[in-house]
């Protein structure tokens, strides 16, 4: 396998380590809505961690800090946009609602392919 796959292959499994995994209930719809709050911070702290942890053997230091605050950085301010958008349109359809939830998941894997295409 390349470095390029295998960077994208772990920036995959870390989303879904820190979305599906590690992901407490209680953070996912609580307050996420609301910049700077506690669920959204620890959210976006657990991307961050698995980040770096999966990187850091693959690529120097350094690289591993940008592209983990990088990627902290674009997923928070994603969470945050979608959560508000869908908090102050409620009533919204199921389809509105996954168009939503699915161009969030799309952000997140340009994320990743910007930081392969950077890192790589």
């Amino acid at each position: 396998m390349t470095l390029t796959s295998t960077i994208m292959l772990l920036l995959s499994i870390k989303h879904f380590i820190a979305d599906y995994v590690f992901n407490p209930v209680w953070t996912v719809p609580v307050n996420k809505h609301i910049y700077g709050s506690r669920g959204s911070l620890e959210h976006t702290g657990m991307h961050m961690f698995w980040c770096a942890i999966l990187l850091v053997g693959f690529l120097p230091l350094k690289v591993v800090i940008l592209a983990t605050l990088f990627d902290g950085f674009v997923h928070y301010h994603e969470d945050w946009l979608k959560t508000k958008y869908l908090h102050k349109n409620k009533g919204l359809s199921n389809q509105h609602r996954r168009v939503i939830t699915g161009f969030d998941q799309l952000v997140h894997i340009i994320t990743y392919i910007i930081i392969v295409a950077w890192v790589t």
